[in-house]
């Protein structure tokens, strides 16, 4: 009676909802990286270099022709396009557990846990409803000292005795 229901489900709605959310926490810190900026304390007299990137580009002529691209693929990847989701026979087989379709990509991850956030409250609701059911049985223990699930079976013992007597008695008559 003291054993909640449905441990092993609602863990691995919760490792599911971790395991979709790193994909997702992978655009949001990549988005909020800020530049450092690096303090020099050089002695006097000496030069920092700028990187390449940030310097002002002189030129003996003004180039006329611009670089030609090598890529094949010209604009066809947006700065959020989706990536695809690599995965093996287990995380297969732990979505098919929870009766839903493992995410192809990083698109179908949102609406996937928003399915999974629904599947863990149905949860939360059963384990709501066996933890009323549980004070009830408590409370019939204490007062008739008999499980009700036992009782059931001994109820169920009770006809099965009672069904193969009248089965003998209409063997013996005939």
């Amino acid at each position: 009676l003291d054993e909640q229901p449905f441990v092993c489900e609602m863990t691995l709605i919760e490792q599911t909802m971790a395991f979709c959310k790193t994909f997702t926490a992978t655009k949001q810190t990549k988005a909020t990286e800020e530049k450092k900026e690096t303090e020099h304390t050089n002695p006097e007299g000496s030069q920092v270099l700028i990187r390449k990137e940030d310097r002002e580009e002189e030129f003996f002529f003004v180039p006329t022709a611009k670089k030609k691209n090598k890529s094949k693929n010209t604009g066809a990847k947006a700065e959020g396009s989706t990536k695809p989701i690599k995965h093996n026979a287990v995380t297969f087989k732990l979505f098919d557990d929870l009766k839903l379709d493992a995410p192809i990509t990083t698109d179908d991850i949102p609406g996937l846990l928003e399915k999974l956030e629904e599947q863990l409250e149905s949860y939360n609701v059963k384990v709501k409803k066996w933890s009323e059911k549980r004070e009830e049985m408590k409370r019939r223990i204490l007062e008739d000292g008999i499980l009700p699930d036992e009782e059931e079976k001994k109820e169920a013992e009770v006809e099965a005795e009672v069904e193969v007597e009248a089965e003998a008695e209409a063997e013996k008559k005939e």
